[in-house]
């Protein structure tokens, strides 16, 4: 899957199409290089284990949906990595695709990592989609689902 299209330059547009980032207009290259840099914040958060951040990041309202149907609130997800519920060892994302649309901004990526989840160390390749809401001038999380890729 590669949904590399950039339409727009610029210094952003450069590191953009290094990324595979997607987006339609010269005003918003900003606020996409902006959404970009918040989802790589929340994945270095994750790996760190840095509750703080990762709250810092997300939206109060925001909802976590994991592929196996378990959906979580902020408070509900940051706990799990806090607790060391799930200890995520390693994440890479690519394919990336953003669509900054005003104050919402739709992101997909794939998501493989490997994961200390439910006791065993495991191996994830999924699909996310995700929502940023600018709030406060800060992109924040505020809906996240991964969904497991077709076999």
């Amino acid at each position: 899957m590669n949904r590399r299209n950039i339409t727009w330059g610029g210094t952003v547009a450069a590191i953009a199409a290094v990324a595979g980032v997607v987006t339609s207009a010269p005003a918003l290259a900003d606020d996409t290089g902006d959404v970009l840099g918040a989802i790589e914040d929340f994945r270095k958060a994750m790996i760190a284990g840095d509750g703080a951040h990762l709250l810092e990041l997300s939206h109060d309202d925001m909802s976590f949906g994991h592929a196996g149907g378990v959906v979580q609130t902020k408070v509900e997800f940051v706990k799990t990595v806090v607790d060391k519920t799930e200890v995520f060892h390693t994440i890479k994302l690519y394919d990336h695709w953003i669509k900054v649309s005003g104050d919402l901004a739709i992101a997909r990526h794939t998501f493989d990592a490997f994961i200390l989840y439910q006791g065993k160390d495991q191996n994830f390749l999924l699909n996310i989609v995700q929502v940023w809401k600018k709030q406060d001038g800060r992109w924040r999380l505020f809906v996240r689902q991964a969904y497991k890729l077709p076999t």
